[in-house]
């Protein structure tokens, strides 16, 4: 027998939908051929999960509350573009990219794939939880009020204005200072307050900047900047692999 959740053969009378412990890891291509019609409602605790952090979960009228009921009712099961592309098709759902209607769940204060870094795969984890995003905009709501909001834009408007629309004397500058290189694929136009930044940034464009390892180690010791554990295996990863290109 199949259970109608997770898709797996039940096993004396028990499937994976008993236990707790399944890990995104774990969880299963989702396998269009085995709805014939879209699931009519969120699961109950969905729902009471939403009302409990007073989140609003996309009306089922449209298609990402379409793909929300299908990941929240479905759960222990991963969609990707192919799956998403064939749920669109098949039930003639509108939509210009259908993927974005199950991606970016996070955004909304749901824990999803995009919090794991789980790329290529799209589920919202069950059980429910709330998402970074989620609890860092509540935080920043909640500590800052409307009038120091503002205070705080102005004076990062004037920061801006001052140091990069009203500086005329532009120079050309190293993107990456640690690289031997005086091609254009190098150079960047910089305004003089980024000399201050000198041999501490490799900069990705005019704007954009990432730290040197010597300045990194110095962000981390004062605690400018930390790091998720999921993020610093990533690092780890992405870097290791660079040093065998």
């Amino acid at each position: 027998m199949i259970c109608s959740v997770c898709k797996k053969s039940k096993t004396k009378n028990l499937c994976f939908c008993d236990y707790d412990n399944v890990v995104p890891a774990e969880y299963t291509l989702f396998d269009v051929n085995v709805i014939d019609e879209l699931p009519s409602d969120y699961p109950d605790e969905f729902k009471s999960f939403c009302k409990q952090n007073n989140i609003n979960p996309p009306k089922l009228t449209t298609a990402t509350g379409i793909a929300w009921c299908l990941m929240t009712n479905y759960r222990y099961n991963y969609f990707n573009r192919d799956v998403c592309e064939k749920i669109k098709s098949k039930f003639n759902i509108k939509s210009r990219d259908i993927i974005q209607q199950f991606n970016k769940v996070n955004q909304k204060g749901i824990k999803s794939n995009s919090d794991l870094n789980d790329k290529g795969k799209l589920y919202i984890v069950y059980p429910y939880s709330l998402s970074n995003k989620h609890k860092m905009r509540k935080n920043f709501n909640s500590n800052i009020s409307k009038e120091d909001k503002e205070k705080e834009v102005k004076k990062i408007k004037q920061t801006i204005y001052q140091d990069y629309i009203e500086p005329d004397n532009w120079q050309l500058g190293h993107k990456n200072p640690g690289l031997i290189d005086n091609t254009n694929h190098n150079m960047v136009l910089q305004p003089p307050i980024q000399s201050k930044y000198r041999d501490d940034y490799i900069f990705i464009d005019t704007l954009t900047k990432f730290p040197t390892p010597t300045k990194l180690e110095n962000m981390l010791k004062r605690g400018d900047v930390k790091f998720s554990s999921t993020q610093i295996q990533e690092y780890i990863k992405i870097f290791s692999n660079m040093l065998y290109l």
